[in-house]
């Protein structure tokens, strides 16, 4: 039993309501590219970087150059539509979380596969960034998610020993790059199964049932961040 001194917490998916809004740009994209798009092939490029979605969406569609030009106007696009909402909408408990590691003393980082520029952004935007005391970006690390690079950084940066961090993520490849670190973890799924699909004449390639995603292994699993606040709560940090 070690007392945590480090929360470190995905961005995307996981402190707001980004992946919904990215899906919506695949959708609204691959009906000009030509791209037949399904939740499922979403899931399997959550928490990783741009370059490792590319990769990952060139195997599932065996086409490499409309990828690379379809993964730009997904960009373009959700930055087009952040500009005119002016909001990245807040995941539920993001808040009550921050301001209990405040009252206790806790550290807070964020690491997550997005750009330097984009987290800064994102954390203007919701006026998080005063809560949080160490960043780590995708492009301020060699390896993204799952290796465990830029969860161990965030701790380094921070002054505090991996046993003593926990690791809220959304992602396979988040969970698994915390399992790497050998961090504490507590998966908070952000489930876009409800979401529709769009046919296209690019159809994927692969059998969706058939591309594994990474075994989970998370240590908790809960339904929100609010859910966290309140383990802790309850456990006096100590697990």
């Amino acid at each position: 039993m070690i007392k945590k001194e480090l929360f470190i917490f995905d961005m995307d998916g996981l402190m707001f309501d980004t992946e919904r809004l990215v899906y919506e740009c695949y959708l609204e994209t691959a009906k000009i590219h030509g791209f037949e798009v399904k939740p499922e092939v979403y899931n399997h490029v959550l928490g990783k970087t741009q370059g490792d979605i590319i990769k990952t969406l060139q195997y599932i569609y065996e086409v490499e150059e409309e990828v690379v030009k379809w993964r730009k106007d997904i960009v373009d696009l959700k930055f087009q539509l952040i500009e005119e909402r002016k909001t990245v909408r807040k995941k539920t408990g993001l808040l009550e979380i921050l301001n209990f590691a405040k009252e206790q003393q806790i550290k807070t980082a964020v690491a997550s596969s997005s750009k330097r520029k984009v987290i800064d952004l994102y954390l203007g935007l919701e006026d998080i960034t005063p809560y949080i005391d160490v960043i780590v970006a995708g492009d301020e690390v060699s390896n993204g998610k799952p290796n465990p690079e830029i969860f161990l950084t965030a701790c380094h940066k921070s002054g505090v020993s991996p046993d003593k961090a926990i690791v809220m993520e959304d992602s396979p490849a988040g969970i698994n790059a915390a399992l790497n670190a050998k961090i504490t973890s507590f998966h908070i799924k952000d489930d876009l199964s409800d979401m529709p699909s769009v046919n296209g004449p690019i159809k994927i390639a692969k059998n969706i049932k058939e591309l594994i995603l990474p075994s989970l292994k998370p240590d908790y699993r809960v339904k929100s961040l609010l859910d966290v606040r309140d383990f802790m709560q309850t456990h006096e940090l100590t697990i």
